[in-house]
């Protein structure tokens, strides 16, 4: 399938995984709507650099509007930003929570809701295997991304011909993480089949995939993409 000429909206843009689809799909013809919040872009041609803050209510939706008046129709989406923040279930304040699912879950919500609306051809959810593998520290994140593999599914039903994916990743490498984390990615090359992490690149590749025609029978499907951690035995 060829992409060229096809316009995306990424979200989460200025992250490891944001900036390698951003790279990416430009480099494949696409124009590209990049949402930032924090982070920043370099300018280049073909590419709407968006700011905005997916905590604000309805904010998703505004986000598809705009992207549609900077690049005139859109054809795909990635929910790709995130709350990563560790929280201890135990002590985590009430806005703590409602801050995570909120951009976790709610303004993934709006964001397919309003590309159903706008004649968009398929939205992948970014996902994590910490939706079915807890870790301490990171329950409430855990139960935001499940909440967002639930939507997924719903979501494929309610805005069908809309297709709705999702995207389930294990821990993806970047550059300095052996030697800034190295007892997490001990442990995970341990629990992992394939002993590795993956990096943005190989992330990049699966979704040309999910989003290609080769991929068009498929809605409200998760895909892993962990190395293998979701086959391990009891």
């Amino acid at each position: 399938m060829s992409f060229t000429g096809k316009n995306i909206l990424i979200t989460g843009a200025s992250g490891l995984i944001g900036r390698a689809y951003v790279d990416r799909f430009l480099e494949l013809g696409f124009t590209v709507c990049a949402q930032v919040n924090a982070g920043e872009l370099k300018a280049r041609q073909n590419l709407h650099i968006i700011a905005g803050d997916l905590a604000v209510t309805k904010s998703g939706n505004s986000l598809v509007q705009e992207a549609i008046a900077r690049a005139g129709k859109l054809d795909f989406v990635i929910n790709n930003a995130a709350n990563q923040a560790i929280l201890d279930p135990a002590h985590a304040s009430r806005a703590e929570i409602e801050l995570m699912m909120r951009i976790n879950v709610d303004a993934p919500k709006e964001i397919i809701d309003e590309s159903a609306k706008s004649g968009v051809s398929v939205v992948l959810n970014i996902s994590s295997v910490e939706a079915l593998n807890p870790r301490a520290g990171h329950e409430i994140y855990g139960a935001s991304k499940a909440a967002l593999d639930v939507l997924t599914r719903s979501a494929s039903r309610a805005h069908l011909p809309m297709r709705v994916l999702g995207l389930r990743l294990g821990l993806i490498g970047r550059e300095g993480i052996d030697q800034a984390w190295p007892e997490g990615v001990a442990a995970w090359k341990a629990a992992a089949p394939l002993a590795r992490y993956a990096t943005a690149k190989e992330v990049v590749g699966v979704t040309e995939f999910l989003l290609s025609d080769a991929n068009a029978w498929a809605t409200g499907s998760t895909y892993d993409f962990d190395g293998g951690l979701g086959a391990q035995p009891w």
